[in-house]
């Protein structure tokens, strides 16, 4: 009866509780998905948080965290007019007037978009002949005049790329950058490129290397595969790659994959780790290729995967897959934006699964963009 009485008697524990510490409450709040409405909802919560989570300090902390920004949108590249498309669904969805560009009347048309990488974007001018690095999340933008022996009768830029220059613990896009651009010169019979340094404001001498065929243009915007730049090269004898080593700045020429379709209209770049890849997709089918070093120190080009699209796609691609046309590549997630049936998808490389993202009758090019942007706060 005492025993019993004893263990009625128990006094149970109190609760636990955390510790009213922000610094603690901060390192919760850190962990939230990077999707744009993420820290908006939790402003939401009371005034403590809201205080919190719209600290500019947070915002650094937070966008170092998540080095890796998922996809929040596209520009589409119309004749020269960057325009923002959303990818996301509410309440992530981010309007298209939250990222323009504020332009002058007379400059309409004349920018040639380069690219996204790291939270910027480079545009190209050749009527003034300068570029234009512009942060979307927050509008900012720098103006650069290239070099006039750079871009001439003699030389002609063709593409580009922007890219941090460091890694800082406040988010890429606050780090000092650096900018590629490459073109031809020597009546199309060299490649070459010239980089600009936001720390010195200075531009690079000019780094060129022979073509192995007179090439005429640059395709698709460049890749960063470890630390170094590669770039599709299109001339009279089919493609070639233009490799840029960032550490050394030397340029270097890889060759196509030399058993591909050679009459495929269309390719893109995948990458794994720091090795390179290319996917060729003509014809209906996709062949994945991949660049290994053999036991002889040889590096070749190696077919690992064909596939059939009209067999594993979903029914809206599979009627048209003649008429499939690539618009742009993410190249983080492996999503490959493609349009057909008068319709945008996204087609996840990995998976091959494909998600009808919105209605076009226009076929106009693709640059994806990714980013811990935060909407409203």
């Amino acid at each position: 009866m005492n025993r019993l009485r004893r263990r009625r008697g128990t006094s149970v524990a109190p609760p636990v509780t955390l510790p009213d510490d922000d610094d603690l409450l901060s390192e919760i709040l850190l962990r939230l998905p990077p999707r744009p409405s993420s820290l908006p909802r939790a402003s939401l919560v009371c005034k403590r948080w809201r205080r919190l989570v719209t600290d500019p300090a947070f915002h650094r902390r937070f966008r170092a965290r998540h080095r890796n920004p998922p996809l929040i949108g596209v520009f589409e590249d119309y004749l020269g007019y960057p325009f923002f498309r959303s990818v996301l669904d509410p309440p992530d969805l981010i309007p298209r007037e939250r990222f323009r560009l504020r332009l002058a009347e007379d400059e309409g048309g004349q920018w040639r978009f380069y690219g996204c990488r790291h939270g910027r974007v480079l545009l190209f001018n050749r009527a003034k002949n300068e570029i234009l690095v512009w942060v979307p999340d927050n509008g900012d933008h720098r103006r650069v005049a290239v070099p006039p022996e750079i871009d001439s009768k003699e030389k002609i830029i063709w593409n580009g790329a922007v890219l941090s220059a460091a890694t800082a613990d406040d988010g890429f896009s606050s780090c000092p950058f650096k900018v590629v651009l490459v073109g031809v010169a020597g009546n199309n019979t060299q490649m070459f490129a010239c980089v600009y340094c936001s720390e010195s404001g200075k531009w690079s001498d000019l780094i060129s290397v022979a073509a192995p065929f007179l090439v005429f243009f640059f395709r698709d915007p460049g890749i960063l595969v470890g630390h170094a730049l590669y770039w599709m090269a299109s001339g009279d004898h089919g493609s070639t790659i233009l490799q840029f080593d960032l550490d050394y700045q030397t340029p270097a020429v890889i060759e196509w994959p030399s058993d591909s379709d050679p009459n495929c209209y269309t390719q893109t770049w995948l990458t794994e780790g720091d090795c390179l890849h290319v996917a060729t997709f003509s014809r209906g089918s996709l062949q994945m290729w991949e660049r290994k070093v053999c036991s002889e120190g040889v590096a070749k080009w190696v077919l690992q995967k064909t596939y059939e699209l009209k067999n594993v796609l979903n029914p809206e691609i599979r009627l048209n897959v003649e008429y499939v046309t690539k618009l742009g590549y993410a190249q983080d997630i492996k999503v490959m934006f493609v349009w057909a049936a008068h319709s945008v998808f996204m087609l996840q490389l990995d998976s091959l699964q494909a998600k009808k993202v919105w209605e076009s009758c226009v076929i106009a090019p693709i640059h994806p963009y990714a980013s811990t942007y935060v909407a409203g706060i």
